[in-house]
This record gives structure tokens, C-alpha cells and sequence, in this order.
């Protein structure tokens, strides 16, 4: 497609979903023959952006008349849309065309895509693992050609991680500068300001052709001018499987900076950011579990513990034991250490400022975007402890935040992420093209083509 990043056509996406997605379940529901419909009549037409013809999936949370939007909830099977999200009128307006709704796991939470719905998304690279949460349909889809692009959201690394987890590019946009709009169920409020939104690519080209487009409604602050002058690594004390994140990423930041790397300075441990997370979450419990108009506190809860202890005797669909898992921990918490709002709200706040003195000052923190590779299905909560050290610090600082592939674990994807202040994107990908530049030059971090 003439001046256009992307190369896919709608016809050959259609066939790739109809190819692998009976193994990867990337998609809840899809649109196939109304997509090559739109195809055709769009080929008829002088082209209205970049993205004119290009194929795009939504994440199940954004409102779509054509589609049901699930919220990846077994309890929203049949609901439907009472309009079109602003994010998918964008992209239509733009010409591109919607081929089907992505997976992701139950009410958004858990980091796996894995629902009642249609059951876990796999991950392409290896599909006894996950393709990541909560946006792992979306990660899946983008991987193998299945379409160009797609729009997810980030309450706690549900773009970055899946982007990593898969070897797609994923890009967290802070909420002051990009709020939601229209997604289901509602981020209540009281939460809103941790969950970003964003795309997910193959290239940095496509993401400044996508981010291009949604920008006029979607973003509502300007770009800043940030400037980053130097590199702050923020290595958690736990590094999972990749104990040498800082040797193996400082000569190409260096590279990329053409100035110093600095460790760790200037902002709280990892475990303390973590705590601090997981208070604003118990503390909030009852909001967020509300903001599902099919919930109460005591209803989610009992079907909490069903599903845990009774579900797959009873066929207890109303909330899949992963989602189920967090809601209990999370009323756990609130209930001993984690009940004071206040307080967990001025750690919040704290680590927030502690972000941006840095980047006032020119730092763009750098991290990875896992320790870890995709975990094995069913495995995603236990291992989330440790891949949280390092996506939690960018919903709490409201960061704007982008994974970037970088070398491997074994046969697996794994990234780093750079993390700047709420409407940095335009910096981070012009740093995020002269890291790629200096990673490519070293074959072992080069990433391997999709096979």
C-alpha cells in the first residue's frame, strides 16, 4: 500500500485468522467476510490516511455496534454495544478496517488473556505458554499477520507485557494526555489515572502512522518537547532470568545517548512500588468490582470462591479462577494491610513525583518490560509478582511507556521498555529508533522473524 507502513492487505489477514486462529484464539469474535466486504469497497476509493486498508483488531474492551464487546466476561456473551468507541470511529474514519474483537482475560485483570468465553490465547512463539494479559489477543494477532494493528489498554502492563511476551512493539499512553473513553466495563474513576491506552506494532513506523490518526480525538493534552539527555536504569533487586539486563542494555543506550547510564537513582525499590500497587488495588476493590454492572462486592466475591473451590464441578462460569484468584488476594489485602485509601493513595503520589523529577531533568527510565519470559498456561499469577516489579511503575507515574524487543530467553521474545512523561511519545520513538539501530548491529539481540 503506497505510502502506508503497512504492507498486509485485508484478504491476506483473513486468511492468517483463518489459518492459526483456531490454534491461538487470539480472537472472541471476528467479522472475516464483512471485512474483505469493506476491502473491496474501500479499494475503490482514493486512499483517506495510512491506514486506508490496512487490517486492525480492537481489544474486547472497546464499544463496537458490529461486534458484542465482552469485556472478556463469560456474563457479557450476548451484550451489545450501545455505540461505537471513539477508538474504533478513528480507525474507520481513517479507512482501515476492523477485522474482530481480541481476547483478554475477565474483566481485564489477570495476566493471561484466558476466559470462559473461548478459553486461553497462545502464545505464538511457543503455544504451551500465554501470550500475556490483558491484551494478549491483541499481542497474538499482531505477531503472526493476523492484522497490521491493534488498540489496547494498561492498568498494570496489560499492553507492555503482551507486546513483550509476543516480540511486538506495545506502547502504554499516560492517561493525562490519552484518557479512555468508552471502553467496557468502565474504569471507575478512582482508578482511571493508572489505566493508559495505546497501540500495539510491528515497527515504529506503524505506530507513529496509527498514533498519527487516533491522536485528534483521542489525545486531549499536547506532545511534550522531552528531551532525554540520559538513561536511568531501573533494575528491580529480583531480575528473574535476566541477571544481565544492565550489561547487555548500557553500551546501546550509551550508543543511543551518546552520554552516561545511571542505576537506580532517585526512585523507591521495586518492592516498595509493588506494595504500593497492590494497596491502591485492595483498597479500591469495591469500585472496580461495581464498575461491572452485573457486580456487587459480595456477589463477585462468592463467585470468587465458587469458582476457586466449586467451579469446574458446577461449570461456574461467572468469573474464570484467574480473575477469581486476584479478586480474593485482593480482598485479603484489603482487609489486613492494605485498607488504608489515604495511604496507599499518597504512596501513589509519591512515586509519581519521584518519576517526573527525573524526567524534568532529562532521564527516560529504562526497564525490562519482563524478567521473564511467557509463562506456562495457568502459571501467568504466580509469575506476575516478579514481571509487576517492572510494569507497576509506569501505571502508578503515569508514564508513557513503550516495549521494545530486545535479545531472547532461549526461544522466547524479550524486551525492555522505555518509560518518559505523559506526552513523550513522539521522544520515545525517535530513542526507541536509535536503540533499535544498535541492537541490530549485535546478532544476539536481534529479533528473529516470526516462524
Amino acid at each position: 500500500m503506497e505510502g502506508s507502513p503497512f504492507s498486509i492487505t485485508v484478504p491476506e489477514a483473513v486468511a492468517q485468522v483463518r489459518t492459526r486462529n483456531g490454534s491461538l484464539n487470539a480472537y472472541i469474535n471476528t467479522r472475516l467476510d464483512a471485512a474483505l466486504t469493506d476491502a473491496e469497497q474501500r479499494a475503490t476509493e482514493p486512499p483517506r490516511s495510512p491506514l486506508h486498508n490496512v487490517p486492525f483488531g480492537l481489544k474486547d474492551e472497546w464499544e463496537t455496534l458490529d461486534l458484542p464487546t465482552t469485556g472478556g466476561s463469560y456474563r457479557h456473551r450476548d451484550r451489545q454495544s450501545p455505540n461505537n468507541s471513539i477508538v474504533f470511529d478513528q480507525f474507520d474514519q481513517a479507512g482501515a478496517v476492523l477485522i474482530g474483537k481480541t481476547n483478554l482475560s475477565d474483566l481485564g485483570l489477570a495476566p493471561e488473556s484466558a476466559n470462559h468465553l473461548i478459553g486461553p490465547t497462545r502464545n505464538p512463539w511457543d503455544q504451551t505458554r500465554t501470550a500475556g494479559g490483558s491484551s494478549g489477543g491483541a499481542a497474538a494477532a499482531v505477531a503472526t499477520g493476523m492484522q497490521g494493528f491493534d488498540w489496547g489498554t494498561d492498568i498494570g502492563g496489560s499492553i507492555r507485557q503482551p507486546a513483550a511476551f509476543c516480540g511486538i512493539l506495545g506502547m502504554r499512553l499516560a492517561s493525562e494526555t490519552w484518557p479512555l473513553h468508552d471502553s467496557f466495563p468502565v474504569i471507575p474513576r478512582p482508578l482511571s489515572w493508572m489505566c493508559g491506552q495505546g497501540p500495539l506494532t510491528r515497527t515504529t513506523e506503524q505506530m507513529r502512522a496509527v498514533l498519527e490518526i487516533a491522536a485528534p480525538r483521542l489525545r486531549t493534552g499536547p506532545s511534550r518537547s522531552f528531551q532525554p539527555r540520559v538513561a536511568m536504569l531501573y533494575a528491580p533487586e529480583s531480575l528473574g532470568q535476566w541477571p544481565t539486563f544492565v550489561a547487555d542494555v548500557t553500551p546501546h543506550l550509551e550508543t543511543a545517548f551518546d552520554a552516561s547510564v545511571h542505576r537506580n537513582h532517585g526512585l523507591p525499590k521495586a518492592t516498595r512500588i509493588r506494595n504500593i500497587y497492590s494497596a491502591v488495588w485492595a483498597s479500591h476493590l469495591e469500585d472496580l468490582v461495581e464498575a461491572d454492572p452485573t457486580l456487587t462486592l459480595t456477589s463477585a466475591l462468592t463467585a470468587s470462591v465458587s469458582a476457586l473451590l466449586l467451579g469446574p464441578q458446577r461449570g461456574d462460569r461467572r468469573i474464570h479462577p484467574q480473575c477469581a484468584k486476584l479478586l480474593v488476594l485482593m480482598a485479603l489485602g484489603r482487609v489486613t494491610i492494605f485498607h488504608n485509601r489515604k495511604r496507599a493513595m499518597q504512596g501513589a503520589h509519591l512515586v509519581r513525583d519521584q518519576f517526573r523529577a527525573l524526567w524534568d531533568q532529562g532521564y527516560v527510565v529504562v526497564a525490562p518490560a519482563s524478567p521473564l519470559p511467557a509463562s506456562l498456561h495457568g502459571n501467568g499469577n504466580r509469575d506476575h509478582a516478579e514481571v509487576l516489579f517492572c510494569t507497576a511503575p509506569g501505571n502508578l507515574a503515569d508514564a508513557t511507556g513503550l516495549s521494545i524487543p530486545f535479545g531472547r530467553f532461549g526461544t522466547m521474545p524479550r524486551s525492555l521498555q522505555l518509560m518518559g512523561p505523559p506526552g513523550s511519545e513522539t521522544a520515545l520513538l525517535d530513542l526507541a529508533d536509535r536503540l533499535i539501530s544498535s541492537r541490530d548491529a549485535d546478532p544476539a539481540l536481534t529479533p528473529q522473524p516470526w516462524p
